[in-house]
């Protein structure tokens, strides 16, 4: 009998320190607190530089805005992306929950290529309409990946669908008097459903607006920032952010149903939920708001950019700023260490290599097949029925 004990407490004990890592040698610690020790460094030393470097390039008449935008965003772009980086090589280092890290990649490459494609269009003015086009696509990209990240976060769609039958349909289903204009009651199993159209139908209507903004910016008659009835740009706009505000609705919906239970497991929603709508909704709204200046002539031409460079190199401006903060926000609330495994047990990964972490998180092949059939209705028969609305 003791034997046998000895034996299980034997084979506990190779169980627990099978693949064990090895410990982290002298050097390695020593070079670890030297790169935390630049990195902090570097991070302060290049906040005293922006004011700096920004206001002698404005003392100096020889420098032209292209240049002072240019360098001085560069700074912030120049702190963003190894804070985002970070937290992106984070998760994919850690990949032990593929279903759910995977959105969160997605979400998080957000930040770098909106403060990347933002300070190119600073120096790039003549491709700034086509620089805004692949980040408006990256916008809507991302919104379906959060609404995917809620579905898993909380088990999936069936699990999803077995909660929301436990709570009464009239808290979450109903609509306000102005929305029960254009919708039914949504209830029981089709709620989820018509959240993912919602959202879904935004990613396909932000493309074909890239589409017709490129077709009318060829034909010269986009006219950005001008609502006038001839203009591209009005009606661009207007469709945009009419998918907008229902892809905003049915995601604030679907949100305040599940909220309870993101509470239950720990998954910090408003903050997740703040940081998403803050960078997809707030730069939009931004855009708009300098448009709506510069259609009344609050901004006007400065030096060699004209009126319309102006606005545009405003909101890249202004992008690549706020980027910073996201960058920082992004990186506590979506966290890598919420998914490390304990490496004294030896855990092994459980979503596979570095680089088919990388691939999982790139194709979105679920969002793809799901446009299909929610959207464009390629549905079996007895589906059908999610997609009324």
């Amino acid at each position: 009998m003791s034997h046998e004990i000895i034996d299980q407490d034997t084979g506990l004990d190779l169980l627990l320190n099978y693949d064990r890592p090895p410990p982290k040698s002298r050097l390695r610690q020593v070079m670890e607190k030297v790169a935390h020790f630049l990195a902090v460094s570097t991070f302060l030393s290049l906040l005293v530089l922006i004011p700096v470097i920004t206001v002698q390039a404005l003392k100096d008449k020889n420098t032209s805005n292209d240049h002072v935008a240019f360098y001085s965003s560069a700074c912030f772009v120049g702190l963003t992306m190894p804070i985002s980086i970070y937290g992106i090589y984070g998760h994919l280092s850690n990949y032990n929950q593929p279903k759910i890290q995977k959105y969160v990649v997605r979400i998080l490459w957000m930040v770098p290529l909106y403060s990347l494609q933002s300070w190119l269009g600073l120096r790039f003015h003549d491709s700034s309409v086509w620089i805004e086009s692949l980040r408006d696509m990256y916008e809507s990209y991302t919104l379906a990946s959060f609404l995917y990240y809620l579905i898993e976060v909380l088990g999936g769609e069936e699990e999803i669908t077995r909660t929301l039958l436990d709570i009464p349909e009239q808290t979450y289903g109903k609509h306000g008097r102005f929305m029960s204009l254009f919708f039914t009651d949504w209830s029981g199993s089709l709620f989820l459903g018509r959240c993912k159209w919602g959202v879904l139908q935004y990613v396909v209507v932000k493309v074909f607006c890239v589409f017709l903004t490129i077709l009318c910016e060829a034909a010269g008659t986009y006219g950005n920032g001008e609502f006038s009835l001839t203009s591209g740009y009005f009606y661009v706009t207007f469709v945009a952010n009419v998918s907008q505000c229902l892809a905003l609705y049915v995601l604030v919906k679907l949100f305040y149903a599940v909220k309870v239970s993101l509470f239950a497991i720990g998954a910090k929603p408003y903050g997740k939920f703040a940081c998403v709508k803050g960078v997809v909704f707030f730069t939009w709204w931004q855009g708009v708001g300098i448009a709506v200046l510069q259609n009344y002539g609050i901004i006007h031409e400065r030096g060699t950019w004209s009126q319309d460079d102006v606005a545009d190199g405003l909101q890249d401006y202004l992008i690549t700023v706020e980027m910073l903060f996201f960058a920082v926000a992004h990186m506590y609330t979506f966290s890598y260490t919420e998914y490390c495994v304990d490496e004294d047990l030896g855990m092994p990964r459980s979503g596979g290599t570095f680089g088919e972490a990388l691939w999982s998180s790139s194709v979105p092949n679920e969002i793809g097949e799901d446009i299909k059939t929610e959207v464009l209705g390629r549905k079996k028969k007895e589906d059908t029925s999610v997609l009324s609305i």
